[in-house]
């Protein structure tokens, strides 16, 4: 039974999309790209990379690549998607909000948009892989 409740409770838990590692075959196979590369406090309270949003080229499918050194700022980028999703914005109207605040917004940097063939460049600009 504890084991069972372990399994539901890391579910529920903010960082429980951020426990899968990303392996390379599946960071390969979604290309071309574009991203947002964003940087702010990390986990050790130095400035830096938090991590990417991401999109498709045909803006159908995107998320948010976590950099390791920021578990807890990605996180809630994370839960950000997750929650913009659940009330019905697609992929693009979420990575077009945050395009739209490139720049300083808050206390996080929004660079401008780049472009990669392949995913699994922009999870090693992360640090992901």
């Amino acid at each position: 039974m504890r084991a069972r409740d372990d399994e539901l409770h890391q579910e529920e838990s903010p960082l429980a999309a951020l426990r899968d590692r990303i392996i390379a075959p599946d960071a390969l196979a979604e290309g071309p790209v574009r991203f947002l590369l964003i940087s702010g406090a990390r986990d050790d309270t130095t400035w830096g990379l938090i991590g990417a949003f991401w999109l498709s080229i045909d803006g159908s499918r995107g998320g948010f690549l976590v950099a390791p050194e920021a578990v807890w700022p990605g996180s809630e980028m994370v839960r950000n998607l997750k929650s913009a999703l659940a009330r019905g914005w697609s992929h693009e109207r979420i990575y077009r909000y945050w395009q739209a605040q490139v720049g300083a917004a808050g206390s996080i940097m929004i660079d401008q948009q780049q472009h990669a063939d392949t995913m699994f460049q922009v999870a090693r600009r992360v640090g992901a892989l």
